[in-house]
């Protein structure tokens, strides 16, 4: 059953790519002089808000709240002046009760330590005159940060003192790592993480945190934080054409057209100087026009490459830029087959 799926999704994949191909010639014809050349890009910071700032500036200067009592916490507990009250080991129950003399069973879960030291002399005052109650903890409970997704340990961290985000993110031994085309490349995708507190998505820009070292954006954590770091593993670019070593690879960030070539393993002596990258969905690309010999004589700068762009080298110059996707479409629907023959293998195999 899964082969048989598997064989129709392949077809279908094909259909698709063949219907895009069909669709785009009246489309591409209305377009035919928008083929935009490359033009050295701009490379702007994050631009953040006023408003953003602000926030970021609360968040930074938030009083952290003091330790609520709960289940499993100990603490000596000591009267002034009546040592045959005092006691070395209190343990607050499963329920959230604490058990102490003379006044039995104390709900104190949720209860700040002066809070629960107010209770209990309250209810010795039937037994002593003006009690001084002092509560000291010995074993309490943590509060903790919940990091999930593209760290080396993902899970519970402890929150020790007033620790900020890259302190949690180093407890969880960084970012996750993996091997691609013999190199070690960072497995997390910075772009698409994000950070909860209670019902709220905070802002923070983990770009401009990790890789940028803005430490506006390193905030205290606050007791069940979570921070989930999604893979980067689907971000892909494709390269075909001219190339010694057709195929899809994984981005890394910042990841230039020159350096995609290399991945490929070269041009072939048939490539032309004039390379385009497909952008974005098949029907409605943007196109981009890149002469490389103005990139190796440092006219422009390299073009920056987005996950999923799609690097085709042509063997003949190309006039009109509907023949570009036509001539890149081939090869495209080999790279996808390809990959979707693989897969069913590796179903049929493990199957058995």
């Amino acid at each position: 059953m899964k082969l048989h799926y598997l064989i129709i999704s392949a077809i279908s994949l094909l259909l698709l790519f063949t219907g895009c191909a069909a669709n785009q010639k009246d489309y591409y014809e209305e377009n035919l002089d928008a083929l935009p050349e490359y033009l050295e890009e701009t490379y702007l910071a994050t631009q953040t808000t006023q408003e953003t700032i602000e926030e970021l500036i609360r968040l930074n200067e938030i009083e952290l709240p003091p330790y609520k009592l709960g289940p499993g916490d100990k603490m000596k507990i000591y009267v002034y002046d009546e040592p045959e009250l005092d006691s070395d080991a209190v343990l607050v129950k499963q329920d959230g009760t604490l058990s102490y003399r003379l006044v039995g069973e104390i709900d104190v879960t949720g209860l700040t330590i002066p809070e629960a030291s107010k209770i209990i002399e309250d209810k010795l005052k039937s037994y002593i005159l003006h009690p001084k109650v002092s509560i000291i903890p010995f074993e309490v409970r943590s509060s903790t940060v919940t990091i999930l997704g593209k760290v080396t340990y993902p899970g519970i961290i402890e929150i020790k003192g007033r620790m900020r985000i890259l302190d949690a993110l180093a407890d969880a031994g960084g970012l996750a790592l993996g091997w691609f085309q013999n190199n070690s490349v960072e497995l997390a995708d910075l772009e698409r993480t994000f950070m909860i507190r209670g019902e709220k998505i905070l802002p923070i820009d983990f770009v401009e945190l990790v890789q940028n070292g803005n430490m506006l954006y390193n905030i205290p954590l606050m007791d069940k934080d979570y921070i989930y770091i999604p893979s980067a593993i689907n971000r892909e670019v494709y390269i075909i054409g001219e190339v010694n070593q057709e195929g899809h690879y994984f981005y890394q960030e910042n990841m230039t057209l020159l350096q995609s070539i290399t991945f490929a393993q070269g041009f072939k002596d048939t490539a032309q100087s004039t390379i385009y990258v497909i952008r974005g969905n098949l029907s409605h690309p943007r196109l981009f026009k890149i002469n490389t010999k103005d990139i190796l004589k440092a006219k422009v700068r390299d073009f920056r490459l987005k996950p999923n762009d799609i690097v085709f080298v042509p063997k003949h110059p190309i006039a009109k830029w509907n023949d570009v996707v036509n001539y890149a479409l081939p090869s495209l629907q080999a790279i996808q087959s390809g990959y979707l023959l693989r897969e069913m293998y590796k179903d049929i195999r493990s199957d058995n």
